[in-house]
């Protein structure tokens, strides 16, 4: 229990820019601009130079560091001065506290190996969903296997990790996959609205296939949820429920008609980048063709500039 809360002490002090919940939207936004290429699914190259982890490996280096935060937190507690009978402090040598520091320092970066290792099994996971034969089902509704897969590791990983590194260190693991899975389930559509010669067998994605999409946003943010749901944990319920909303909301525009969706996007013209909105208005989707110039024409009755804003 001491050393839960000296791991705790450590990460509140040095991780605070990447767990503070104040401040998560703003760094989030900041990591994806350094992660850009990672949402490049349709590259015929992806993920080649993507290298994970084997389990074991992983589950050792949670345990490391949680062993190295723990025992830097240790040490600067016992070695905080103290005062002798005789009134004057004891104070801890300069050598010592870098030695501490240092401790530090490379179990910060162990816990944020592990956070990046979390990461990278997710979106190699999730670049594949566009691809699956669920998408261009005719027949019945079916989720795409990797959704279920997704969900089986990110539970799994949470027992295991909770197990070898700790709640703390877990948790940090985790730390805004609440955001970057819907970022991803939105970039799956992206991918779909642009062109039919991606999809599984060049279809084109059918109601069935929106559906299951559909799904796959509540499925997985009620495996995240189960698998993020333990004390010290940094998840934020409202961010997370925000989140997945809006990428539900972005698969949900693929099942309007044509009319369906100008008058939806001119009720919600905020709800979506100019870029995804002309997407949507380009895609031929199950129950529309595409047709940008409603969406030009739509922006003119507004007032707006015909020009296509980020």
């Amino acid at each position: 229990e001491n050393e839960d809360r000296s791991l705790g002490r450590s990460l509140a002090v040095d991780l605070t820019s990447g767990t503070d919940l104040q401040r998560e939207q703003e760094t989030f936004e900041q990591e994806v601009i350094h992660l850009v290429r990672l949402l490049d699914f349709s590259d015929p190259h992806y993920g080649e130079n993507i290298v994970l982890c084997t389990e074991d490996e992983f589950l050792k280096a949670g345990s490391l560091a949680h062993s190295l935060l723990t025992v830097a937190s240790l040490l600067e507690k016992r070695l905080k001065p103290k005062k002798v009978t005789w009134g004057k402090s004891v104070t801890t040598p300069r050598a010592l506290k870098e030695c501490i520091k240092t401790i530090r320092m490379y179990g910060l970066r162990v816990a944020k190996f592990c956070r990046v290792e979390v990461l990278l099994q997710t979106v190699k996971r999730m670049s594949q969903i566009y691809k699956s034969s669920s998408l261009t089902s005719k027949d019945a509704i079916r989720l795409p296997s990797i959704v279920n897969d997704l969900g089986e590791y990110l539970t799994s990983i949470s027992d295991l990790l909770r197990e070898y590194g700790g709640n703390k260190i877990t948790a940090y693991s985790l730390s805004s996959l609440e955001q970057y899975i819907p970022l991803f389930l939105i970039e799956t559509v992206r991918i779909l609205a642009e062109g039919e010669e991606r999809l599984h067998g060049e279809g084109q994605i059918t109601l069935y296939g929106v559906e299951a999409l559909d799904r796959s946003c509540s499925v997985l943010y009620r495996d995240l949820k189960g698998a993020t749901t333990f004390d010290n944990s940094f998840r934020d319920d409202d961010a997370a429920a925000e989140h997945f909303e809006r990428a539900a909301g972005y698969v949900n525009l693929m099942e309007l008609d044509i009319e369906e969706l100008v008058s939806y996007c001119r009720t919600n013209r905020n709800e979506f980048t100019d870029v995804d909105y002309k997407m949507m208005f380009g895609m031929n989707a199950p129950r529309r063709k595409g047709d940008i110039t409603r969406f030009l024409a739509l922006k003119e009755q507004l007032g707006e500039s015909s020009s296509i804003s980020q």
